[in-house]
């Protein structure tokens, strides 16, 4: 009897001392498959903070570039203070100069071959709007170079000398005249959007704004702007005044129609002291000699 019971206790013991290992076992493996589940949640959560990081990083990183589009050219000083940026405007480019808006082929190269010697730096619109409304550093001596209306001589004429001499330019488009004959065709705005050449807005019809409504107003630049960006396949984001008028409403319907610049004609240097819907240029006339010239891209107020 003594014997039996000392079986029955023995036996018990070996199922408590099994029953509680396993537990015990069963404990630290969900215990260990717990931390695992943590750490893992806690690594993707930390992949997807540093991908939010990345995110949110992309502005910085756009800065980066830009500056070091000129950190590998050691004779270009980069500055951010505000003292204005030249903005030429010529129109025609033709070697029948029969008015002061069209400016002979061997003339501009002379006076872009002018600006490189004195080494200045042609800006695309997209630095100067970084510059006007991000404070970005652009070059100590820059210049940005533009044609009004759109002329298909810009392309046979102009377009050829700026590849040469590896400058950039903008052309901003009256967009009811693109014929491809006296006007640029949208294969040549394609062609030259594609290599240095930014094409922007100046209106549909050419019209002198400040004759017209608020809404015949919005109705010319957003028009405007959606036919120039189904061509260029780009966001269009300036714009230039006609004959230079304009007026409270030309201003109001430029920033509704989602232009962050506009040019006028005039005189002045382009500072973030203007407003950026009222930018200042520098007109260039085919009777304009050499010294002339000079003298209105070195003395311009800035």
């Amino acid at each position: 009897m003594f014997k039996r019971n000392l079986l029955v206790v023995l036996s018990l013991l070996i199922i408590t001392i099994f029953s509680g290992s396993f537990i015990m076992d069963s404990k630290v493996y969900i215990s260990k498959t717990n931390e695992s589940n943590n750490l893992s949640i806690e690594n993707s959560n930390t992949d997807d903070e540093i991908k939010d990081d990345s995110y949110n990083n992309t502005d910085t990183k756009d800065k980066l570039d830009y500056s070091n589009n000129y950190n590998n050219n050691p004779s270009v000083t980069l500055v951010n203070d505000n003292r204005g940026i030249p903005v030429l405007y010529y129109h025609s480019v033709n070697d029948i100069v029969d008015n002061e808006v069209t400016i002979s082929p061997s003339l501009l190269k002379k006076e872009l071959e002018y600006i490189k010697k004195q080494g200045y730096t042609t800006l695309s619109l997209k630095e100067v709007e970084n510059y006007i409304l991000n404070n970005q550093p652009i070059p100590e001596k820059s210049i940005l170079i533009t044609f009004d209306d759109g002329y298909m001589d810009n392309y046979y004429n102009a377009y050829p000398i700026l590849k040469e001499l590896n400058m950039k330019a903008t052309i901003f488009c009256i967009t009811s005249e693109l014929d491809g004959s006296y006007y640029l065709s949208e294969d040549a705005i394609k062609e030259m959007s594609n290599d240095n050449i930014d094409i922007q807005s100046h209106t549909v019809n050419h019209s002198h704004l400040n004759t017209l409504t608020y809404d015949e107003q919005l109705k010319e630049l957003t028009e405007s702007k959606a036919k120039l960006e189904n061509i260029t396949g780009n966001k269009i984001t300036a714009i230039a005044f006609p004959f230079g008028d304009y007026n409270e409403d030309s201003i109001k319907a430029a920033k509704n129609s989602g232009y962050t610049l506009a040019f006028t004609t005039n005189k002045g240097f382009a500072s973030r002291n203007n407003n950026p819907l009222e930018l200042d240029r520098i007109y260039v006339s085919s009777y304009y000699d050499m010294n002339t010239f000079i003298s209105n891209l070195e003395k311009t107020k800035k």
